[in-house]
């Protein structure tokens, strides 16, 4: 059965043309709301139990194979995401690659319906972003988990005396490095880039190509499948509004505009039903691009 399709009020199948799809569209944040459902994606989103939880850890699999464990359901345990043995390509539309190489400064409804046949079922909130991405070395001081969290939690895990290790180089996005979420209590957001495999798999003549492209003022555009975790420490401290992209396509770009310091455009397909974050947190969140 091929992919099904739901725009703008989700009240239908996918017609063809979106009559005004700008319309749909925040000032502030060009997204459209999407929901899958039904695909054939090798993309997938999978739960398992553990102790007497029928659901506990999360998931992001490739063609069945565990790529990222994605942390648990528990809104007070820490955020978290660990690279895993099937965290070993890229996923791409390949009718798309020359589109997105030039890169893209719209959603239209072409584009999204090409794209959403990469992605699992689940509503969906599609956004083009513009990120400069900053590569992060786990363990050094722009790593989160070494740095924010072990801040926020008050030390690191008491078992292992450690914190998290993600287990793959990731990207901060200069532009958010921190940000405030509006409700006064002392919420701080952060965005997430993270790839499918690490910078020592990366295709050299490729980065140069896409190094020549952003020095020519260009945005080349990468595509993720995302989600919103809120979490917080079950002592009192802040919550740390988390907003993880997983790169599916784009893994060559980021690393030129890294080493560039240059932004790059990104589509999120972020996933309504699997993060640890509800509709409105996550209205809330897109509210603060």
């Amino acid at each position: 059965m091929a992919s099904q399709f739901l725009f703008s009020t989700l009240s239908g199948p996918w017609r063809g043309h979106l009559t005004d799809l700008t319309s749909l569209m925040s000032q502030a944040l060009k997204r459209v709301p999407l929901e899958v459902s039904s695909s054939n994606s090798i993309v997938a989103f999978q739960r398992v139990g553990g102790g007497a939880w029928a659901e506990w850890d999360r998931y992001l699999t490739i063609d069945g194979k565990s790529a990222y464990n994605l942390g648990n359901i528990c809104g007070t345990c820490a955020f978290l995401f660990e690279r895993m043995d099937g965290a070993n390509r890229a996923v791409s539309v390949e009718s798309l690659v020359e589109n997105l190489s030039k890169g893209v400064n719209d959603l239209d409804d072409a584009l999204i319906k090409t794209l959403a046949e990469l992605m699992p079922v689940s509503r969906y909130e599609v956004c083009l972003f513009s990120f400069t991405p900053q590569l992060v070395t786990p363990g050094s001081s722009g790593d989160y988990f070494a740095v924010e969290q072990v801040e926020n939690q008050g030390g690191v895990d008491g078992f292992w005396g450690l914190p998290h290790h993600p287990k793959v180089p990731y990207y901060r996005p200069v532009e958010r490095l921190e940000g405030e979420i509006p409700s006064g209590d002392g919420a701080k957001i952060f965005d997430f880039l993270i790839p499918m495999f690490p910078e020592t798999w990366l295709n050299d003549g490729r980065v140069e190509h896409y190094l020549s492209v952003l020095e020519s003022d260009r945005q080349p555009t990468a595509v993720a499948i995302s989600v919103l975790d809120v979490k917080g420490p079950a002592d009192g401290g802040a919550d740390h509004w988390c907003m993880a992209h997983y790169i599916l396509d784009g893994h060559h770009k980021i690393a030129a505009a890294a080493r560039a310091g240059k932004p790059v455009s990104l589509i999120a397909f972020i996933a309504v039903d699997h993060g640890i974050s509800s509709a409105e947190q996550l209205n809330t969140a897109l509210g603060t691009y």
